[in-house]
């Protein structure tokens, strides 16, 4: 009989953010599928929910005696993946993380840094504890190669770095048969062309919605869109939504109930195309071929754009009405250029993504 195995994963977890649940999903997915002899606990926001969810045993992220007695039981640590290690939302926050890998090498247990993006860090001292923290971890792979030379600039130089994917393209999408049911639940009537928008609140919010709102209308009376908000971290990207529907003339229609990143997946493969900023949004969209224009608003989603070798992206501290409509303009005229050109992409990085769990089971037999 096989000796089990007890993996622990750290996380931005039950916090019901569409992305990061995305990711939770795909990496447990990927390891129940590969084997049958490994016992899952996840660090979670909401235990009771992410238990359910995932079928996976979970303990509050913050409880630090639960956490120290796992650490005793398990035989790896994985940190990921997501954009764990920045500085940008909080300084805690990265602090939180890198503890969590310091604890497990203090336990002398094997971590992997799993399908990462990393980066921005800023500050003088998180660089610093990130460079020497990571240089004692066992594996890190990520999910960019920006990623890569944002720790070569850090000073981490450990053997077994790699680019890999995002875990997420190992997922698959619900099929049309659901994808109706959902449209028929919130009232969205199977019109087309339909493009999603997925958009957060950010520093120049009010710029960003009377822009998006403009952008909307000129599109509509131009070609005749229709549009589709799909808030991807529920309830707070709602609220945004929301104000751009209330904003614009043309027809719009918001995704008023959380769903899955099934769901979503499917959701979005039924566009004819997708404006986002949303990092996860654009991931689903490449796991579905659609094409996409990026509105960039931190380095991730640049360095996404550039893995797909999409040039059709704004930025949206500087966001204009005339550029941001060239380049919806230039992805609708040469949709299917685009649509061949993700294909490609994805294809590449769905074997990419399956190197995640390969490596990490490697590691685990250890």
């Amino acid at each position: 009989m096989k000796k089990r195995r007890r993996v622990l994963i750290s996380g931005y977890y039950g916090f019901n953010n569409s992305g990061d649940d995305a990711i939770l999903k795909a990496i447990v997915k990927d390891f129940k599928r590969s084997s049958k002899d490994i016992d899952i606990v996840v660090l979670s926001n909401n235990p009771s929910s992410t238990q359910k969810t995932y079928d996976v045993k979970a303990i509050n992220r913050f409880n630090i005696i639960d956490i120290l007695l796992e650490m005793r039981n398990i035989n790896m640590l994985v940190s990921g993946g997501g954009s764990l290690l920045q500085d940008v939302t909080s300084t805690r926050s990265i602090i939180y993380y890198l503890f969590i890998i310091f604890l497990a090498k203090l336990f002398g247990k094997p971590v992997m840094i799993y399908a990462n993006g990393i980066g921005p860090i800023n500050k003088r001292l998180n660089r610093f504890l990130t460079k020497i923290i990571l240089n004692k971890v066992d594996m890190i792979t990520l999910r960019d190669s920006n990623s890569k030379e944002t720790l070569k600039n850090i000073g981490v130089n450990i053997d077994n770095i790699f680019v890999t994917a995002d875990p997420v393209f190992t997922l698959e999408a619900s099929n049309e048969k659901r994808v109706k049911e959902i449209f028929i639940k919130e009232g969205i009537p199977q019109c087309k062309p339909l493009i999603g928008l997925a958009v957060r609140e950010w520093k120049n919010s009010e710029k960003l919605k009377e822009t998006l709102a403009k952008t909307l209308d000129f599109l509509s009376n131009n070609y005749g869109m229709k549009f589709l908000l799909i808030p991807m971290h529920y309830p707070e990207d709602l609220k945004i939504s929301q104000e751009i529907k209330e904003n614009t003339n043309a027809d719009c229609y918001i995704l008023k109930n959380s769903y899955n990143v099934e769901d979503i997946m499917g959701i979005i493969k039924y566009l004819d195309m997708i404006i986002a900023m949303r990092l996860h949004s654009l991931i689903y969209a490449a796991t579905q071929a659609v094409p996409m224009v990026g509105l960039i608003y931190d380095p991730k989603v640049e360095g996404f754009l550039d893995m797909l070798n999409v040039d059709a992206r704004c930025y949206v501290d500087s966001i204009e009405m005339v550029d941001l409509c060239t380049q919806i303009e230039k992805v609708w005229r040469k949709k299917s250029e685009y649509n061949k050109l993700l294909m490609q992409a994805k294809n590449i990085l769905e074997r990419k993504a399956k190197d995640n769990i390969s490596m990490a089971l490697e590691l685990l037999k250890k």
